[in-house]
């Protein structure tokens, strides 16, 4: 029983990092975009190909990210209720 209880704890703590993962790639992201937006508004002062582009992948990889961050927090959320329903009675 207990091992069937860590197993669970175990799992939540990896959706829980897998989430913080995926703000973080979409924060990286989000800093590389703004370093393209300010340096081709305030240096280069034409917005060409290239400025598209990036912005084009950087919508993509926020789509993309936020989907993989939904689907861990939905994962967490059924790990947790499973504990909950499994382990809670035991532990009052």
């Amino acid at each position: 029983m207990i091992d069937r209880q860590y197993n669970l704890l175990t799992k939540m703590v990896i959706k829980i990092d897998e989430a913080k993962t995926y703000n973080r790639i979409t924060g990286l992201i989000t800093l590389l975009w703004l370093i393209e937006f300010f340096y081709t508004f305030f240096w280069t002062q034409k917005f060409d190909y290239m400025y598209w582009t990036i912005w084009g992948v950087s919508l993509v990889g926020w789509i993309h990210m936020d989907r993989k961050y939904k689907v861990a927090m939905e994962e967490y959320q059924e790990i947790k209720k499973e504990y909950e329903t499994r382990f809670e009675d035991e532990n009052n």
